[in-house]
């Protein structure tokens, strides 16, 4: 179900005024009438009940009538997840963002690793970061996701460590099987925050594989089908997310 997402907002006062775009998304996308409710999601993850009190001019008054949960279920089974992505090319990079935003990662960070044919100018830090939220803006609305994912600024390949944390699971997808164990062992009985590190058009070098090794993450295999890096991306995600959601009707390892 498609939501909106609401701006900061003063809890304190009763009606809400949204700008142009806002109001345009509202009468154009939800077609969304005076007295009309809808799905809105604020910035802390609630998610509520709105209605329209009225239009003016090009803007408009909402007022929020009451907390919503999401599914009970399907939240207790996803943990936190958050995909450190090596930086692409072009426009892939938004591509995996929007798709991940849409799969429920809780947060995206942008990561320089030593194949990364893109780089990310001082200068072009901030537009670059913005573009980004505003993709996940867009994909949370379409898609109606619980879960609110940002965008972090990027970091360094040797910065993972300081990130991914040693009580949480980190995996690693690579080109070749180098895993120990399936996917399936290592969440089967995992419930803490959980990181998924994808690698950039030219993959990992072996330096990169080594420190991720000694750091303690978990590699995983994709199979021998060579897929591009934002297929990559979503095909991590997504096998994660499945067996998070159907661990319950697996037998034990």
């Amino acid at each position: 179900m498609k939501q909106f997402i609401l701006p900061d907002f003063d809890s304190a006062n009763a009606e809400i005024i949204l700008g142009n775009k806002e109001t345009h998304y509202l009468k154009n996308v939800l077609r969304c009438k005076v007295e009309g409710t809808f799905t809105a999601a604020d910035k802390s993850g609630n998610t509520w009940k709105a209605k329209i009190l009225r239009f003016e001019n090009r803007k408009s008054v909402i007022a929020l009538c009451c907390k919503t949960e999401p599914d009970k279920e399907e939240k207790e089974a996803i943990p936190e997840l958050v995909l450190y992505q090596c930086l692409l090319k072009g426009k892939k990079m938004d591509i995996v963002v929007r798709q991940a935003t849409e799969a429920g990662i809780s947060t995206i960070i942008p990561v320089e690793s030593e194949f990364a044919i893109a780089k990310i100018e001082e200068k072009q830090r901030k537009e670059k970061t913005e573009r980004w939220e505003k993709i996940c803006k867009e994909a949370l609305q379409q898609s109606g996701s619980y879960v609110l994912t940002n965008v972090k600024q990027d970091i360094t390949f040797m910065q993972l460590d300081q990130f991914c944390k040693k009580t949480e699971t980190s995996i690693f997808f690579h080109q070749n099987p180098i895993e120990n164990k399936s996917l399936h062992q290592y969440l089967f009985s995992h419930k803490g925050k959980i990181n998924i590190i994808i690698g950039p058009e030219g993959g990992f070098s072996n330096k990169e594989v080594k420190f991720m090794i000694e750091s303690g993450f978990l590699p995983a295999y994709l199979g021998k089908n060579i897929l591009r890096a934002e297929t990559a991306a979503i095909y991590g995600i997504a096998a994660i997310k499945t067996i998070l959601l159907e661990k319950e009707k697996w037998l034990p390892c």
